[in-house]
């Protein structure tokens, strides 16, 4: 696409208003900078429009030099029901030559939609062909079809290696490179066509028809008399459908800024020639605007008078420089509505154009602050630190700052601020004004300050916990030791005295009976020492390689239970005795308060793990007491009241096996009763 003077300097026009406007500060200034280096990707495109190689390798390349979020290109056509990469830059150039399935890809999703669209992050869109991204190094993408007419014929897409790089901006203009891309290859291809037809044309001495652009020949009241191939490609009519039709009717011509075909036939007969621009309508009913070019021919052996007309299709440039001006306007909308304080500063510090949110942020009307000196509102603590980076900016050291300021508000009082600072150039690069993005963050900072507050008081009333806990558990375990050496002369003395009585003597009973509450005590001693130990993280398990049936068989001993049989095969298992020997008794002890002992115990190994079934014929567990079974302190409601125990029992049993790297549970017994199945590790093998 080559523009004239007047295109340029309308296009640099537009560059500097684009970059004036201050909308969305940084995201305002990268959408310029994109759609400004979309019409240049644009320009490169059209310049090789006559090779299709060039124009899908200059495609890709400037698809990556236009959108800087981009670290690889590729354009990917259609062959079948495949996406064969035929193009690429930057990262992905190296994978030219493959393809992938249209179904399952975000590149099908896109030709599917008609629209261009964006994948955010490959890892969580369903879109995505996860492997292929992999591979190609590709986190996040953004495609849009390529269109030959109405037909989609492939996309072009830009990728990146890290997720969220692109967002629905990238995709629009990514769109208006890809409308170049495929006008361009159209183009190339029609080009194509018509070189193999001048070959013939040149045999035949044709040269009109070597020319790209629509090219006709008609009479002064508009029939046609002949056309190039040209202008079949442009209107989509065949020479024999055109030719004896009248311009103005079969292309439903209007002036595009005024003008008319009384108004042009004058000026063809005044000057000889005239040249504007019209819109026409394609045989496929598309709107196309033409730069027309027109004189008149009068044939020197009198024939009748001829006019040629050359039309070239500018529909693409055109469309561009509307897509600018539309960003222009949405831009100034966009400073005026936003909910962000903005502000245009000139080099000077005079605030040029202030936008309501950040006069309202002040208390001000936008009219009161604008031609103010900016140190007007800025504490003067701040200044120093702004003249240095400000002049940084002019060096082009930096192209934007942040800081937290605090600026004056009408009633006197200081707001603080997060501010963004930024620099707008000239086309010469020389500073032009200052773009300020800020945002009030009073309220954020008020609220810091009290998470902080309420986060030290947390913090202390923690410490003053964790004391007192450690207190408590300190008293528990004192209380505890000088609990058991009177209790263990009682249960000595009460047994000495019990088996040394008359057992007709009604003393003897309550010896006894001394006895059976010193054996409570002491269980409960035990329980609640060994709580502690667990709660204080003092349980050390040195495990050793021990006889599954040895240990279970003293335990029996232990608590007279030696009449239980012990079935199954017998097992080497690492765990610490004496841990072993109180999960065992302590199963032993549980059944008989609960099921009236147990009933056997098997002993199994299976996926890795050795197993001990604890079997009981008891009312087993309620249903609703089993997820609190094995918790501290938990007693089921309907033995609360007639069993004896401290609910530290099931718990002490689990917490040793953890510690040794094994683990209890509980099942229903198949015949009735309650199963607790302790799981332990075998040793390694040697």
């Amino acid at each position: 696409m080559v523009l004239d003077e007047s295109e340029r300097r309308e296009l640099e026009r537009l560059r500097e208003a684009v970059a004036a406007a201050p909308a969305e500060a940084e995201r305002a200034d990268r959408r310029t900078r994109a759609l400004l280096a979309a019409v240049e990707a644009q320009r490169a495109v059209t310049s090789v429009a006559q090779d299709r190689e060039r124009v899908l390798r200059v495609a890709a390349e400037q698809a990556v030099a236009a959108f800087p979020a981009a670290s690889g290109a590729m354009v990917e056509l259609i062959e079948d029901d495949l996406l064969r990469y035929v193009a690429g830059a930057g990262t992905l150039a190296e994978h030219v030559g493959k393809h992938q399935t249209i179904a399952d890809s975000v590149s099908g999703s896109a030709l599917a939609e008609g629209r261009p669209t964006h994948c955010a992050d490959v890892e969580t869109d369903a879109r995505a062909s996860v492997g292929i991204c992999r591979d190609t190094g590709v986190r996040s993408m953004c495609v849009t079809p390529l269109h030959h007419g109405d037909r989609a014929i492939g996309v072009l897409k830009i990728a990146s290696s890290r997720p969220y790089a692109f967002d629905a901006d990238d995709a629009y203009h990514l769109e208006l490179v890809a409308g170049t891309v495929g006008a361009a290859l159209r183009h190339a291809e029609d080009y194509e066509a018509s070189r193999a037809a001048n070959v013939a044309l040149q045999r035949q001495a044709r040269l009109l028809e070597l020319i790209p652009a629509a090219v006709i020949v008609r009479d002064p009241g508009g029939e046609i008399l002949w056309w190039n191939t040209g202008a079949e490609r442009l209107y989509g009519w065949s020479a024999d459908a055109a030719l004896g039709r009248t311009t103005h009717r079969l292309f439903g011509t209007t002036f595009v800024g005024g003008g008319s075909l009384a108004e042009q036939a004058e000026a063809l007969h005044r000057d000889g020639c005239w040249d504007g621009e019209l819109q026409h309508l394609t045989g496929t009913g598309r709107a196309v605007t033409v730069l027309s070019r027109q004189v008149v021919h009068r044939p020197a052996d009198g024939d009748d008078v001829q006019v040629l007309e050359i039309n070239t299709d500018i529909s693409v440039a055109r469309a561009a420089q509307r897509a600018v001006a539309l960003n222009e306007q949405r831009f100034r909308a966009q400073f005026t509505q936003s909910a962000v304080g903005q502000v245009v500063r000139g080099l000077d510090g005079t605030l040029i154009a202030v936008n309501q949110a950040f006069a309202g942020m002040l208390g001000h009307r936008a009219e009161e602050l604008t031609g103010r000196p900016a140190e007007e509102i800025v504490h003067p603590d701040h200044l120093a630190a702004a003249h240095r980076n400000i002049a940084r900016l002019f060096t082009g050291e930096a192209d934007s700052y942040a800081h937290e300021v605090r600026l004056l508000h009408a009633d006197g009082h200081w707001v603080e601020a997060e501010a963004t600072i930024s620099v707008v150039r000239a086309s010469d690069h020389r500073p032009k004004h200052l773009i300020v993005v800020a945002t009030d963050i009073s309220a954020r900072r008020a609220a810091e300050r009290a998470r902080d507050q309420a986060a030290a008081a947390l913090s202390e009333r923690n410490l003053e916990l964790e004391a007192a806990d450690r207190l408590k558990l300190d008293m528990i375990g004192m209380l505890g030791h000088e609990i058991s050496n009177p209790l263990s002369s009682i249960l000595g003395y009460s047994d000495v005295l019990a088996g040394a009585m008359d057992p007709d003597d009604p003393n003897t009973r309550h010896v006894l009976t001394i006895n059976r509450q010193a054996e409570r005590l002491d269980e409960i001693v035990r329980e609640v020492l060994a709580m502690v130990s667990l709660d204080a993280g003092k349980i050390t398990a040195v495990r050793e390689r021990l006889s599954l049936r040895t240990e279970v068989e003293r335990a029996l001993e232990a608590t007279d239970n030696a009449h239980l049989p012990v079935l199954g095969p017998d097992i080497d298992v690492l765990f610490h005795p004496s841990h072993l020997q109180q999960v065992v008794v302590n199963l032993l002890s549980n059944a008989a308060k609960y099921a009236g002992g147990a009933t056997a115990l098997r002993l199994s190994c299976s996926g890795g793990r050795a197993r001990l079934r604890v079997e009981d014929a008891g009312p087993g567990v309620p249903p609703e007491f089993q997820p609190r079974l094995f918790d501290r302190l938990a007693r089921a409601d309907q033995t609360a009241g007639t069993v004896r125990g401290t609910g530290l029992g099931l718990y002490i049993v689990r917490s040793l096996a953890r510690a040794n790297g094994g683990e209890v549970t509980y099942e229903p017994n198949p015949t009735g009763g309650a199963v607790f199945v302790v799981e332990a590790d075998p040793p390694l093998p040697t």
